[in-house]
């Protein structure tokens, strides 16, 4: 007797359903594709109980004749492809014909359609049998009504999570399809209150702001690139614009929603040492390509996608998010407002009440070149360098040598590291700030034409040793000189194994030990850049990293070593500088690659306009 039977339709359909419709969201996205797909703009999503009473997604496109309509319930019944060759060159949303026939077995369905807005048909159907049908007046596009989801498959009704939970899901999925088609206007409507309203003016900042309100849309940056095989563009948020989730990260392709796990990696990767850890920004990836090099015939609901030549693609991608940060002004701006044409200012404003704070009384350029000089000693690769500083701006004869040895200690960067290898001096990437004081041995204050800024001098300091330290340890070969009196540095025995097994390893980094015995080791030479007067810190907390490093890549691992010593060794809170300090500290920060953030994430420097501290003191009425 035959063990094998061939499966009625009806069971095959509830088959197909297990796996295209998981819940509520699954028939809100399957049915509004399809009304893209048919060229709509508008599209209506109407739900009782956030869909789990009733779906019902409305649209005004081409609609169906009485035979397609018919047609579009039965299993693998499309119209987007015709042939296998089809299938390496998809264009629409939908093609397998699997979503209408999957729904109509675990519902009860209720299709009205029209392709000429006069005459239209209306059936419905339960759990895959008609139960009526009728020709009806209808506007031209479709409107289909889903009740009772999961009525026949108690196992997947029980299985639904709470009313807001599904609405939650849905509000997710027409959010990014309304991000992906800011041509078209999307409304949800649950238990007849609405939830989301696009408008469809194709104008994408629009939908962000209809999405993420208008805080979001301000923050985002604007980014397109294009190698021949890719075209990428989107928006992407600024430091100050983070989530706890790497969720808000969308990725379109062609017009398609998908999950892709690396290409959302190397957005968050463009982002590294800018935001603090477990946050994430907000990022619309939209990507262009050939029909034929993206592959979405993969997962049944459609979601992921594969492309030739991915690593090409998630490095482009990486490579343009970091560059477009790079060349924008990240600064944390805390104003509340900008200037209206409307506001009144007070007679006296802040402008003529206070002289520009930059202002060196009335005497003349010439009588202050004539002042005494002060020599600043910064230590170079291979010399000692000597700069003329006008007397006028510095503090107290009395501390004069207390501040060279105090800085010298610091040596924030490196000048020569301001020199890129073409000879050409790096962009500034902060305004020129004016250095008004310091709080609390923590926060230095300055300013410019139209922003009052805050610093946090730790966070400033440990994102210039971070930049330096990175730089020379990824150098091929790191310069070093031998210490007139070698450095002995103690372990425990069983950390005096490890670190006999790395000796040869931290040669490569510009450390050169011998084992004096009994845990005790000697160290004779140490990288140039290695601060004076805490080299034996230096040494001791390179060798804890390198015999505890766990990261196998040397990319990774150098830069977790950068971090841990610019961390450490950086100027702490409720340490007073001098003012000299505090400017060599302001004119590094400015030539950093990155000066806004540390490179564990946290803001480096915020702004406030004179605009809002005139609002403040009641200047502006």
């Amino acid at each position: 007797m035959a063990k094998i039977n061939q499966l009625d339709q009806h069971t095959t359909n509830l088959i197909a359903a297990g796996e295209v419709i998981e819940r509520a969201a699954s028939v809100v996205k399957e049915l509004v594709e399809n009304a893209i797909d048919a060229q709509a703009t508008k599209i209506q999503i109407k739900l009782a109980e956030a869909g789990l009473s009733e779906i019902v997604v409305s649209d005004n496109g081409e609609g169906m004749d009485a035979q397609d309509a018919k047609l579009c319930v039965l299993p693998h019944a499309t119209s987007k492809i015709r042939n296998e060759k089809d299938l390496f060159k998809i264009a629409t949303l939908g093609f397998r014909g699997e979503a209408l026939p999957s729904i109509v077995a675990v519902s009860l369905f209720k299709l009205k359609t029209s392709a000429d807005g006069v005459r239209g048909l209306m059936y419905s159907l339960k759990a895959g049998e008609i139960v009526s049908e009728a020709m009806i007046a209808f506007p031209k596009g479709t409107e289909i009504t889903v009740r009772n989801l999961f009525f026949n498959t108690p196992a997947r009704l029980q299985n639904l999570q709470s009313a807001s939970i599904e609405l939650g899901y849905i509000l997710d999925y027409v959010s990014k399809m309304a991000l992906a088609h800011p041509n078209i206007a999307f409304s949800v409507i649950n238990n007849d209150r609405q939830v989301l309203q696009t408008f469809g003016h194709n104008r994408l900042l629009e939908v962000i702001t209809n999405i993420y309100k208008d805080e979001v849309a301000k923050s985002m940056i604007e980014f397109f690139t294009n190698n021949g095989y890719f075209q990428i563009s989107g928006l992407i948020s600024k430091l100050n614009i983070t989530r706890s989730s790497r969720h808000h990260i969308t990725i379109i392709v062609n017009g398609r929603v998908v999950k892709n796990n690396k290409l959302v990696q190397a957005v968050i990767d463009a982002y590294e040492e800018r935001l603090m850890g477990g946050r994430y920004p907000i990022a619309i990836i939209n990507i262009a390509v050939d029909l034929a090099l993206v592959d979405v015939n993969i997962h049944p609901a459609k979601l992921e996608v594969r492309f030739s030549s991915e690593e090409e693609l998630i490095a482009l991608l990486k490579q343009e998010v970091s560059q477009t940060l790079a060349k924008t002004n990240l600064i944390v701006d805390l104003s509340d407002s900008k200037p209206r044409e409307n506001d009144k200012i007070d007679e006296l404003s802040l402008d003529e009440a206070l002289p520009p704070l930059t202002e060196t009384s009335s005497q003349s350029q010439e009588q202050l070149l004539k002042e005494p000089i002060f020599i600043k000693q910064t230590l170079e690769t291979d010399f000692v360098k000597e700069e003329a500083v006008p007397a006028y701006q510095l503090p107290p004869l009395e501390k004069i040598e207390k501040t060279i040895e105090s800085f010298s200690q610091q040596q924030y960067t490196l000048k020569d590291d301001q020199i890129r290898d073409d000879g050409e001096l790096k962009q500034a990437h902060l305004p020129l700030l004016n250095y008004i004081g310091q709080l609390r041995g923590t926060y230095l204050l300055a300013n410019d034409d139209e922003y009052f800024y805050i610093i946090d001098q730790h966070a400033a300091a440990e994102r210039i040793n971070y930049e330096k330290y990175k730089r020379e340890l990824a150098k091929e070969e790191i310069i070093t000189y031998e210490v007139l009196v070698p450095l002995v540095v103690n372990f425990t025995l069983s950390e005096a194994i490890l670190v006999r097994e790395h000796l040869d390893d931290f040669k490569k980094w510009g450390l050169q030990i011998e084992d004096f015995g009994s845990g005790s080791f000697l160290v004779r030479e140490i990288p140039i850049w290695t601060p004076k007067g805490r080299e034996k810190d230096f040494v001791e907390e390179m060798i804890y990293q390198l015999i505890a490093g766990k990261k196998t890549e040397k990319e990774q691992f150098l830069d977790d070593l950068a971090k841990t010593l610019a961390c450490k060794k950086a100027i702490k809170a409720n340490e007073y500088l001098e003012k000299r300090q505090v400017e060599y500290l302001l004119e590094d920060l400015s030539r950093c690659e990155n000066p806004y953030t540390c490179p564990h994430g946290r803001p480096v420097i915020v702004k406030y306009s004179f605009y809002d501290l005139e609002k403040w003191f009641k200047r502006v009425v």
